[in-house]
């Protein structure tokens, strides 16, 4: 194996943020990455592979550690007695629960703040550009859960469809991450989330419990 020059990696890596903030995958460009970290394109296949593997040495990790942070969460309610999951909507313990949970969420957010931005508004052109929707798939399946062991009759009484679950699960989620696209401060974003969570609070109340 080659000798690698010490920091060449830290570098590239600085540059392949600004760079992916600036054009996203699509539009960012690896001779100027490899340019303004004083080395050359081979550096970047060496280390990375190719673009897409160095964008993800920039953002895998975080992706998959808020993903995990949010199944966690699921998981953790659907743990519970099914006498407890009946009182979602009711249950203030559960609401302070879930509000130091969309803290944490939005804290790791904001602490890898760049890694995110990637995700969420430059990773078009790569698997990561489905990050959201994997989000989406693990709060669909937590509420399909949901309803099948609480015995809830949403779907067999036809006032909501598989369909209608995921669709609601996909805007939820898809407006979760609007701080990002928006820039909002992290103040800004966590009134932003508390609101849209209690609009779709209500919502689901109704489905639930008409």
């Amino acid at each position: 194996m080659a000798n690698r020059t010490p920091g060449v990696s830290e570098k590239l890596l600085e540059q392949a943020m600004s760079e992916f903030l600036a054009n996203g995958f699509m539009g960012a460009s690896l001779r100027t990455i490899s340019e303004n970290a004083g080395t050359s394109p081979r550096s970047i296949y060496t280390r990375y592979g190719d673009k897409e593997g160095l964008f993800s040495a920039l953002v895998a990790e975080h992706a998959d550690n808020l993903k995990n942070m949010i199944s966690n969460c699921m998981s953790g309610y659907h743990d519970r007695p099914v006498d407890e999951q009946k009182q979602l909507f009711h249950d203030e313990v559960f609401s302070q629960e879930y509000f130091g949970y969309i803290h944490s969420f939005i804290d790791y957010v904001y602490d890898h703040w760049n890694a995110f931005k990637l995700l969420i508004c430059g990773s078009e052109g790569t698997k990561f550009a489905r990050f959201v929707d994997e989000i989406v798939e693990i709060d669909e399946r937590y509420t399909l859960l949901y309803i099948k062991h609480t015995g809830n009759d949403v779907l067999d009484s036809g006032r909501a469809t598989p369909q209608l679950i995921h669709l609601l699960c996909s805007s939820y989620t898809h407006g979760f991450f609007e701080f990002v696209r928006h820039d909002m401060d992290k103040n800004e974003a966590l009134t932003y989330i508390l609101q849209l969570q209690s609009f779709f609070a209500c919502g689901w109340e109704k489905l639930f419990h008409p």
